[in-house]
């Protein structure tokens, strides 16, 4: 009887440690931490590498378009001085084709064989009619030379008009060749740089998470909240609103907004009629991962929970118009913990919170799912798709409410 006792208080024991570690981490040591961030070193170090290539291809291609605007100038000022050229052409056309009727005028004296004659006998004597005849044969070389260059003129207008055409064209298409091959080389920088915060960002904080664990007495052989940093897996009790009057302005998914830069919505947006500064609390008891600002500098805190279901979760917070003074690095913190007030500060449109809920470590290099960001985004859609919808689905949250 007394063996079957101890035995019970043993497996309540061992669910009571199930309850309060997280399920990724629990086998976690610092070993581990010490080595993710080893490799994400040489990993920074090549990205980095990478970023510095594909800004040299930028400048080029920048230096290139620059050239190119360059060219487009002299072109239109080319076309300026083709229509020009053009316009005193069509002028001069103009004065030909009114001596070419007169031209033609003489001709018609001289098209009859009677008037010929008549013009011709007409004159006084043999010298004044050699002359006279002389000056009709003058008058049709003359006319035929006009109507030459008439046509000329009018070849020459038409082949300048195309060859501005086709010019135009040529700037055209290459400038919006180089336009896309730097749009393409930006999305390439922006994949590089990891997305919510920069890749050197991202290495401190690793840095940071093993001094954290160092200062907290653990050695490379110790087992995070096991062996050591056991007071770090405070398990949440429920699941609580960030602000106490609140509406949701945009959901978590699949949208058509251009103003997002994707067609997916990773968090949940709401705001408040208290609007600038209403207070924002966590969700749930957990340890502060991160306060810092994301690559737009948007005011940002990223919260660590062990849920009751045993659970790793990330809670994350953004726009925030300031941020408590009191949050830092693992910091055990409650849901009556204040975060910071709500703001747009960053990539924002109007004062509101944009929390995202994951259940996940986000930035935990220990986390295979979301210890980048460029994962953490990947994981978070296929578990939307999977049904789960961070916030929505561990928070009571109605379109709108007045408490927590």
């Amino acid at each position: 009887m007394k063996k079957r006792f101890v035995s019970l208080g043993l497996v309540m024991f061992l669910c009571f440690l199930g309850l309060n570690l997280p399920l990724e981490v629990s086998a976690t040591t610092l070993q581990d931490y010490i080595d993710k961030v080893n490799k994400y070193q040489q990993e920074v170090a090549d990205a980095n590498a990478a970023i510095e290539q594909t800004d040299a291809e930028i400048a080029a291609t920048k230096a290139e378009i620059n050239n190119l605007q360059n060219e487009i100038k002299e072109l239109q000022k080319e076309a300026e001085r083709k229509q020009q050229e053009i316009e005193e052409y069509n002028q001069e056309i103009k004065e030909k084709s009114l001596e070419t009727k007169e031209l033609f005028q003489y001709l018609q004296i001289a098209s009859g064989e009677n008037a010929y004659l008549e013009y011709a006998f007409g004159a006084h004597d043999i010298t004044d009619m050699i002359y006279r005849m002389s000056l009709v044969e003058q008058l049709t070389e003359y006319n035929d030379q006009v109507i030459a260059e008439l046509e000329e003129m009018i070849e020459a207008n038409k082949q300048r008009q195309k060859e501005l055409a086709v010019n135009q064209e040529e700037m055209e298409t290459k400038k919006g060749q180089l336009g896309a091959k730097i749009s393409s080389l930006e999305g390439s920088k922006v994949s590089l740089e990891a997305g919510s915060i920069s890749s050197a960002k991202q290495l401190k904080n690793y840095q940071d998470t093993v001094k954290m664990y160092e200062n907290l007495g653990c050695k490379p052989s110790d087992t995070i909240g096991v062996t050591c940093a056991v007071n770090q897996s405070v398990p949440a009790v429920g699941w609580y609103r960030p602000i106490v009057s609140g509406r949701l302005s945009s959901y978590m998914g699949y949208r058509d907004f251009w103003a997002a830069g994707s067609n997916f919505h990773q968090g949940l947006d709401m705001t408040s009629p208290t609007g600038r500064g209403t207070t924002i609390y966590s969700i749930a008891a957990g340890t502060v991962g991160l306060v810092t600002q994301d690559i737009y500098g948007a005011n940002m805190v990223l919260v660590y929970h062990v849920g009751p279901d045993g659970k790793n979760y990330s809670s994350l917070y953004l726009h925030m118009d300031w941020v408590s003074g009191s949050l830092y690095k693992g910091k055990v913190i409650d849901q009556n913990t204040v975060i910071g007030g709500m703001g747009d500060t960053g990539w924002a449109y109007g004062v509101h919170l944009h929390l995202e809920v994951a259940d996940c470590r986000l930035y935990d290099p220990t986390d295979r799912n979301c210890s980048t960001w460029s994962k953490y985004s990947s994981y978070i859609k296929t578990r939307y798709n999977q049904g789960f919808h961070g916030a929505l689905t561990l928070l009571n949250l109605p379109y709108s409410w007045n408490s927590r």
